[in-house]
């Protein structure tokens, strides 16, 4: 698998969407769901951003979030949740393929963090940016891993 990283940090962000919580084998199946949800409720939006902590966290923040990034001044619905992900430094790769494709996308950028010397930060927020989703056998997404500093 081509992968093309690069290490950059990122300044803080907000997104207003949905949380997605459900046994792991299920988050395969319902977070396309949830994803279609939020594009017939922001069908003009460039991007889908997905955020999940992989390691220990607390409850609150447990499961996979799905949202879009949300302008300073926006009023958050009622029916939908919104998250901060602070200021973080990431290792990020760019991956176009399956749905089925993303785990092996990510053991690739983990043995290439672990190779240079990039620790993950298993309790820090880590980060999906959909390009384009609606088609989950031709995805085009950004993996963004949380590096610990």
């Amino acid at each position: 698998m081509k992968m093309n990283n690069k290490v950059e940090e990122k300044e803080a962000f907000t997104l207003i969407g949905y949380r997605v919580v459900c046994d792991g084998e299920d988050y395969i199946l319902e977070i396309p769901k949830a994803a279609e949800k939020l594009r017939r409720r922001f069908p003009d939006a460039d991007v889908q951003v997905g955020a999940f902590i992989p390691g220990e966290c607390k409850e609150e923040d447990d499961g996979y979030w799905i949202g879009v990034p949300m302008d300073q001044d926006a009023t958050i619905p009622d029916d939908m949740d919104h998250l901060k992900i602070e200021k973080q430094t990431y290792v990020m790769t760019t991956y176009k393929g399956s749905n089925d494709g993303i785990r092996e996308a990510y053991a690739s950028l983990h043995e290439w963090m672990e190779r240079e010397g990039y620790p993950r930060d298993l309790e820090a927020w880590h980060v999906e940016v959909y390009h384009s989703w609606q088609d989950k056998e031709q995805l085009h997404m950004e993996l963004w891993e949380t590096v610990r500093t």
